[in-house]
């Protein structure tokens, strides 16, 4: 259970929760193990009137794919990487990562453009995710649950044809109402303006969005936005910082436990 500072009453998380959990469900839904969120992150118990997903690592189990297409293609052009090493760019758009490895390690690529080597990892993911790409645990259930009882978008780092090859890999393209890349913006994550420009194409306020990350970066673009903000970290990402600074964490979208009315009526988090 969290705890609010004064390390006797209940984090306000954790009243929400379990006001609205019923006792035989209340063992699925795990909060990470984590300090108490600091109050500038707490909830002002807004509606939800709409939510918005990342993509990668969250609805698709694409890291992997991602992380050995980079390893793959980077190392034929003189840059050796460690699935680790490829933690390091998780989140960010894949031509800033050939920016990022280029600026670090000047025997990578040096006479190969980098919109060269971006069209070589997108060919690379886009085959591996269209015979290989599989769901996230509760993606698929969790869309179909809340399509067409809250507007749905999607807001994802990747490329606009790697989207459109994952969602159809997925079969939930028609349930987005949304779909952006942060490829069309002047910045990436986790700068806020691919979820500034989702959440306008919903004609919602932020303030009124939920967004649902896996990365750091993610959540930062999010929290930044002035999102209500979700965090699915995978198991290395489950202790940083910027993940911990998210209104909530669970373990999986499995424990997603709530519905679009509960969303709407501001009744799944408060600052009781």
């Amino acid at each position: 259970m969290v705890f609010s500072s004064d390390g006797y009453r209940p984090h306000p998380v954790t009243v929400a929760l379990f006001s609205i959990i019923s006792s035989k469900d209340r063992k699925y839904c795990r909060l990470l193990d984590a300090k108490p969120f600091r109050t500038m992150y707490q909830s002002t118990a807004e509606p939800i009137q709409g939510i918005v997903f990342d993509m990668d690592g969250l609805l698709i189990d694409s890291e992997p794919i991602w992380q050995d297409s980079e390893i793959q293609v980077f190392g034929g052009h003189g840059l050796k990487l460690s699935r680790s090493d490829c933690m390091q760019t998780m989140g960010l758009r894949i031509d800033e990562v050939v920016e990022y490895w280029k600026t670090r390690v000047p025997t990578f690529g040096p006479d190969m453009p980098n919109q060269r080597l971006v069209a070589e990892v997108l060919s690379e993911v886009k085959q591996r995710i269209e015979n290989y790409g599989e769901p996230m645990p509760g993606a698929l259930e969790l869309l179909n649950r809340l399509s067409g009882s809250i507007p749905l978008a999607l807001a994802s780092s990747s490329y606009p044809e790697i989207i459109d090859a994952a969602l159809k890999r997925l079969g939930v393209k028609h349930l987005f109402e949304v779909i952006h890349s942060a490829q069309m913006e002047k910045r990436g994550k986790p700068a806020p303006d691919v979820y500034l420009t989702a959440c306008r194409m919903l004609n919602l306020k932020t303030q009124n969005c939920l967004a649902l990350e896996d990365s750091p970066g993610g959540v930062q673009s999010a929290l930044a936005a002035g999102m209500t903000v979700l965090a699915v970290p995978d198991d290395s990402h489950k202790n940083h910082p910027v993940i911990q600074k998210a209104h909530l964490r669970l373990n999986s979208l499995l424990e997603f436990n709530w519905d679009a009315d509960q969303l709407k009526q501001g009744q799944w988090i408060s600052n009781a």
